[in-house]
């Protein structure tokens, strides 16, 4: 389901020409996790934050999951290095940083703007509901 969405959305591209293996990263997801992230908006961003690759790729959650804090979550390459980032709009203990995102800003989600967000970095870019976050 995920997958297929992706790819009918053209973000599975964009994320394979970024370096990342979306069947090895979204292939593995249980039943359930897999329908949660389908039901996600998905987006291509872009970027000119110094050291990003031209654009980064978000995955937003519906209005009310994001108000029940599910994270938004991104994935892109800063320094020819892969970057996932898993955002709470409430510090969770998992969380080693803060991203405030004024309003109007172009470079991410409308839904993202006006707030603190609080976040960590997984360095194995799986997505947050997978069970396999491993925080930088």
């Amino acid at each position: 389901m995920l997958l297929e969405k992706l790819e009918q959305e053209g973000v599975k591209k964009d994320l394979e020409a970024l370096g990342y293996n979306c069947e090895e990263i979204f292939g593995g997801l249980s039943e359930e996790t897999d329908k949660l992230y389908a039901s996600y908006s998905w987006r291509k961003i872009p970027c000119t934050v110094e050291g990003i690759k031209e654009y980064v790729i978000h995955a937003v959650p519906p209005v009310e999951l994001l108000e029940k804090d599910y994270p938004w979550e991104e994935w892109f390459i800063q320094f020819d290095e892969p970057v996932h980032h898993v955002l709470f709009m409430h510090d969770k203990e998992i969380c080693n940083a803060e991203a405030p995102i004024p309003e109007g800003d172009v470079q991410h989600p409308a839904e993202s703007c006006g707030r603190t967000w609080y976040y960590y970095d997984d360095k194995n870019s799986y997505p947050h509901f997978a069970g396999k976050a491993e925080p930088r």
